[in-house]
């Protein structure tokens, strides 16, 4: 990917942080050039792999975590770097009508590409999004 800049990153320690990357999400989306729709789209994606991340963490005892943005011409990268392993996102159609579980789910339906990456004892979750013409 050429022309990608990393142009912000904060550290989750708390839930509200949560908030405050969605805000952000939403204000580089916009700035960007993205359409309304998709940018509250791109902030509920935001909010759905923040939470995910965030319950893990709490969890294991593994906070904070860590969430980015990368811009480049036609696209927005939205990425959070927590401590674990790998997980699954494959695309599924089907409806989950369980309490909970459908995150990864609407992730993969908001963005065009959910890629995950392993480095060491964390996993990087990347989310990008391209500006519809």
């Amino acid at each position: 990917m050429e022309n990608v800049s990393i142009r912000r990153n904060i550290t989750v320690m708390v839930d509200s942080d949560i908030m405050k990357a969605m805000d952000i999400t939403e204000q580089i989306a916009s700035e960007m050039g993205f359409l309304p729709r998709d940018c509250l789209f791109l902030r509920l994606a935001t909010e759905e792999a923040c939470t995910n991340a965030y319950e893990y963490c709490q969890k294991t005892n593994q906070l904070p975590f860590e969430v980015f943005w990368k811009c480049g011409k036609e696209n927005l990268i939205i990425g959070v770097k927590q401590h674990g392993k790998k997980f699954d996102i494959t695309r599924k159609d089907e409806v989950n009508k369980g309490l909970r579980g459908r995150g990864l789910q609407l992730i993969t339906h908001i963005v065009d590409d959910v890629y995950i990456e392993q480095k060491g004892n964390n996993v990087l979750f990347y989310m990008c999004k391209y500006k519809a013409h």
